[in-house]
């Protein structure tokens, strides 16, 4: 048996399509060479009609047979620690735990309570037991685990806006807020708890976040920076992103990867000009080109054109070592399928350039070189800090 196994991790995956586009049928062979494959659930799969209006309007609930194609994607791990997984209330949160485990794929950050929704997931790779832990800092109140209720496992953070005399010199009254954000001391006090005690169970653990702000191009809150490097200081392997509808930058946090934001990658969310109706998506289109609203061409992607670029992570290793880390970039097409590209062509140059740009963004000291190197017949940007 090779000691030599990977870990491919993307973002948002929720299916909800009328046509008959497989969703990975450009990365299956990604998947296939891969031993694990990461994604995060975002949305409710049910048959129920109770539904949970969600803080902004957007709620994805599709029906159970939907979800088929994950059956045979290769997901062997998918969060539902997010800001749609109670969508369809509680019933529709504990159908779509059922669904993934009758698909072999573990649902990891939530559950029928509290402890259900912290609980470590374990999965083989290669005879190595990997764990993972799943939590989200976006939600809609109520969507939390609970004692005795259902819900997903979160890591909050306090927010505080004000106004730094030395920003202008002098207090302006009506000037426009710094922002600062930080962990709820509880619950960083919880996450080093459920990560020291998961470090005994397993030889490797990937710890996941659903975070950050999706209308901020490049930007990472404070408390993400917080709470991602808390989670290698107190003991996880990699670190894993999403939310955010753009990609964000990777850091090499003590020899371990942080991969900000994954972005989407078959995210379905057909039908808003019926949901929302013209007037509400006017409104929408007035918050900024950057707000979710109809797209021209693409009917299930209502983002930003920028947010077509999405990424494959793949982390290598040998045994409980990590070897290599790289991005296998993609492109989403007009059926929603997120396509491989090839690195020394314009959609390649375009995902690498966008790469650099965030991460000098955020000042990290991370460089990603598209050097010829190829892994299941697709390009590769691998990823290292800079010397």
């Amino acid at each position: 048996m090779s000691a030599i196994w990977r870990l491919a991790a993307v973002g948002d995956v929720f299916l909800n399509r009328c046509d008959n586009f497989d969703a990975f049928e450009f990365v299956r062979p990604v998947f296939e060479a891969c031993d694990i494959v990461f994604g995060n659930c975002e949305g409710a799969y049910s048959a129920k009609k109770n539904s949970t209006p969600t803080a902004g309007g957007f709620s994805l609930i599709a029906s159970p047979d939907q979800a088929r194609p994950l059956k045979s994607s290769g997901f062997k791990v998918m969060s539902l620690a997010n800001n749609h997984a109670l969508d369809a209330s509680h019933d529709g949160l504990l159908d779509t735990c059922s669904l993934l485990k009758e698909f072999a794929i573990q649902p990891v950050g939530a559950g029928a309570n509290l402890s259900d929704a912290r609980r470590l997931v374990c999965t083989d790779a290669s005879g190595r037991k990997v764990g993972f832990l799943s939590f989200t800092s976006v939600f809609p109140a109520g969507y939390e685990a609970r004692d005795t209720s259902p819900g997903v496992a979160v890591m909050r953070a306090h927010t505080h806006y004000f106004v730094h005399p030395e920003a202008f010199g002098r207090v302006e009254p009506g000037a426009d807020p710094c922002i600062l954000t930080f962990p709820y001391p509880e619950d960083l006090s919880a996450l080093k708890e459920l990560v020291s005690a998961a470090r005994d169970e397993c030889d490797l653990l990937i710890v996941s976040f659903h975070w950050g702000k999706s209308v901020r191009p490049g930007d990472l809150m404070a408390y993400e920076l917080d709470y991602g490097r808390a989670a290698v200081d107190f003991g996880a392997d990699v670190v894993l992103g999403h939310h955010h509808h753009l990609l964000r930058a990777v850091e090499i946090y003590r020899q371990k990867p942080i991969f900000y934001g994954l972005s989407h990658f078959a995210f379905d969310m057909p039908g808003l000009e019926e949901k929302l109706g013209q007037a509400r998506i006017e409104v929408l289109k007035q918050s900024g080109e950057y707000a979710i609203f109809p797209r021209e061409g693409f009917p299930l992607l209502p983002f930003h054109p920028d947010a077509r670029m999405t990424v494959i992570a793949v982390c290598e290793f040998d045994k409980t070592a990590p070897v290599r880390q790289f991005l296998i970039p993609c492109q989403i097409n007009k059926h929603n399928q997120p396509v491989p590209v090839d690195a020394s062509g314009d959609e390649g140059k375009k995902i690498l350039d966008y790469m650099i740009g965030v991460t000098r963004h955020v000042g990290f000291n991370t460089s990603y070189s598209g050097n010829g190197t190829r892994f299941a017949g697709c390009a590769v940007f691998d990823i290292r800090p800079k010397v």
